[in-house]
């Protein structure tokens, strides 16, 4: 949850206004039963408000400290390729002197990690590996752990990344985590094993995806330029172009896409 400390105090002026006003409710059917009529229909209304407002707190808590975030840093980094914006948004998230409530997400901290990789900021991946293993619960630790085997592959350790893998497939945290090892053994340990058939595989089969399983526009732009590298590795030039002006077309504000723009020009 990241909550600030303005909303907080938004989110507390709500809940005590309906709570004021369902308490004025019951001191007019106090009234109404004192003039000898029948106070039960203001008694109600009173309940009802008095009931919105313990239930405004948590409500609000969770939509401004949960929801919120989420939502923006999905359409950020997945939808708009603005990984830039969303760091700057995520420190503000953060900044000590105006959050009231600071307690890391996984869900949150993946969309940071997915942002220094669209920037190709190996420093900030990194940090980012160190503060999900140091601050997130327990229940995620094979999720890092496969991040962290990803930087293993990356940088040619294949070794240390195949043990941190099976480390987080012993576990068996369930469909999600198995889900997301298959598909590190098809990307990130292809690639170190310099197997492009499987890589091939796996891309093509990630942008033909549809419906519930469409690829967002952050992993169809690392699937469109890693097979530009595929097929340009393997001679197949032309092939390898039509995904290179994709990432220069559609890539956003990121290291990506102006890598392309550039072997484009």
């Amino acid at each position: 949850m990241y909550l600030s400390k303005n909303s907080l105090v938004r989110i507390i002026i709500i809940s005590s206004a309906f709570l004021l006003i369902g308490g004025g409710f019951f001191v007019v059917a106090y009234l109404i039963a004192q003039g000898g009529l029948s106070p039960k229909p203001t008694v109600i209304i009173g309940i009802v408000f008095t009931a919105v407002a313990f239930v405004s707190l948590p409500f609000g808590m969770y939509a401004d400290g949960v929801s919120k975030p989420f939502s923006e840093g999905s359409r950020l980094v997945r939808r708009d390729l603005q990984p830039e914006a969303f760091i700057s948004y995520y420190k503000d998230l953060t900044d000590p002197e105006k959050a009231a409530v600071i307690r890391h997400r996984f869900d949150i901290t993946e969309l940071l990690l997915l942002s220094y990789k669209l920037l190709e900021d190996r420093a900030g991946v990194l940090n980012t590996l160190d503060l999900m293993k140091t601050a997130l619960p327990k229940k995620y630790k094979s999720f890092t752990a496969l991040y962290f085997a990803e930087q293993s592959y990356e940088s040619g350790d294949i070794q240390t990344a195949d043990a941190l893998v099976a480390e987080a497939e012993r576990r068996n945290d369930g469909a999600e985590l198995k889900a997301l090892a298959d598909d590190l053994k098809k990307s990130a340990r292809a690639k170190a094993l310099y197997d492009f058939d499987t890589e091939e595989k796996y891309y093509n089969g990630l942008l033909s995806a549809g419906g519930i399983f469409k690829a967002d526009n952050a992993s169809a732009l690392i699937a469109h330029y890693r097979l530009y590298e595929i097929l340009k590795e393997t001679g197949r030039e032309r092939a390898a172009l039509e995904h290179l002006e994709y990432c220069a077309g559609n890539g956003g504000k990121t290291a990506i896409a102006r890598r392309a723009k550039k072997k484009l020009a």
